[in-house]
């Protein structure tokens, strides 16, 4: 699948949601097929809360927290947007910056931005977003 990165954001809902689902295996952290404008709780488990702000159908931003930071539903969450948004890279070391710190780390791959923020507590947030 080829990028769909718009100039301010990360390519339509459609072409996010489906890029992602084709890389999730777990059923329950899917994307619905659509999803109204606005900043959307897509799911929130004991393992993963997902917010993703849309704006004319277009995704701004994708907002990724986890009390898990080493769990691999939080890996596979985010390698569905990893792999899916063709943004292979060095976010693997600022994951380990930001975990390892308990403070925040930031890359682009592909221009993409990956914002992570561990807090003292070990939970994590990761934020991706267009670099501009």
């Amino acid at each position: 699948m080829t990028q769909q990165l718009g100039t301010h954001d990360l390519g339509t809902y459609e072409y996010v949601s489906n890029a992602y689902n084709d890389n999730m295996r777990i059923p329950e952290y899917k994307l619905p097929a659509s999803l109204a404008d606005g900043e959307q709780t897509v799911f929130d488990t004991d393992v993963i809360k997902m917010i993703i702000d849309v704006k004319a159908q277009r995704v701004v931003k994708v907002t990724i927290i986890t009390p898990e930071p080493t769990s691999s539903t939080y890996m596979q969450v985010f390698e569905g947007f990893e792999f899916g948004l063709d943004a292979l890279g060095t976010w693997i070391n600022t994951y380990h910056r930001s975990t390892s710190t308990h403070g925040k780390a930031a890359d682009v791959v592909n221009g993409i931005l990956a914002s992570y923020d561990t807090t003292a507590d070990n939970v994590l947030t990761v934020s991706l977003t267009r670099a501009n």
